[in-house]
């Protein structure tokens, strides 16, 4: 081989073999470069899975404090619970009582109410028989006041009759006797009746006042007569009887009484008849 070829061949073997070697360097500078590349990746990822960790163990001591508080509150949310099921059951306690208290004054006052209209018709009943009390005094009133008008015009009546019977007595005349002489002689006294001596009981005498209004009548016999409470006598006109009385009360010259019976209504009138039966 000529020695120009030789050199160009040595000149391009040491081409190639510095190309070589450059080729060699720069992929060691390339795979250095590459490692070193690496190492700060894996470093930077080494960071961030630190900086990650300490995240994660700060959130799971967070989590943790959460979770003791949460089972803290469980705990009150429990204890709370259990205290409102107690105070529940003594409220639900509390009201049966208060039911039981209340049907019992309900009772009670059920049977209050039934004693307050007991008493309000017992009041009723007192108030009706006091307004027939006071009717029946106010009655007795105007009947005491009756008689005791009849009695006065009856006493007036018999006084006028005693004393018409007294000047009728004075003017009676007594003739004297004729004797057989001539001889002129003085009539005999007339001796009255002595006045200490004790009347003779009448049996019978006539009705003065007939009272419709309270059925009674008045007679002309009284205490001196020996009239009593209770005697009972008959009604005649024209000797017929026409009704029976019972003696209520006593004057001295005079009595009222109630009339027991009667032929006819209203046919008993003044002046009829009596005659004591007892």
């Amino acid at each position: 081989m000529p020695k120009t070829n030789k050199g160009s061949a040595l000149t391009l073997l040491l081409i190639i073999a510095f190309l070589a070697a450059s080729a060699a360097a720069t992929i060691f500078l390339l795979d250095r470069n590459k490692e070193q590349a690496r190492r700060i990746w894996a470093e930077d990822q080494l960071e961030k899975i630190k900086t990650a960790k300490e995240t994660l163990e700060k959130e799971r001591d967070e989590l943790i404090k959460a979770k003791q508080a949460l089972e803290s509150q469980v705990s009150d949310v429990n204890t709370q619970a259990k205290k409102l099921a107690d105070d529940l059951a003594a409220e639900k306690r509390a009201r049966e009582a208060v039911s039981a208290e209340l049907v019992k004054t309900r009772g009670e006052a059920d049977d209050l109410t039934g004693q307050l209209r007991t008493q309000g018709e017992e009041k009723k009943a007192i108030t009706e028989e006091l307004a027939k009390a006071k009717q029946s005094y106010q009655a007795l009133s105007n009947e005491l006041t009756t008689l005791r008008q009849a009695k006065e015009a009856l006493e007036r009546r018999v006084k006028e009759m005693l004393t018409s019977q007294s000047s009728e007595a004075e003017k009676i005349v007594v003739k004297p006797v004729q004797s057989a002489a001539p001889e002129e002689s003085t009539p005999p006294p007339v001796v009255a009746p002595s006045p200490s001596a004790p009347a003779a009981k009448a049996t019978s005498g006539k009705v003065l006042v007939v009272n419709r209004e309270f059925n009674f009548v008045v007679v002309n016999l009284g205490t001196k007569d020996g009239m009593q409470i209770g005697t009972k006598m008959n009604i005649f006109r024209s000797d017929k009887k026409i009704g029976s009385a019972q003696v209520e009360r006593v004057y001295e010259n005079m009595s009222a009484a109630t009339l027991l019976a009667e032929e006819q209504k209203g046919q008993i009138k003044e002046g009829d008849r009596i005659r004591v039966v007892s």
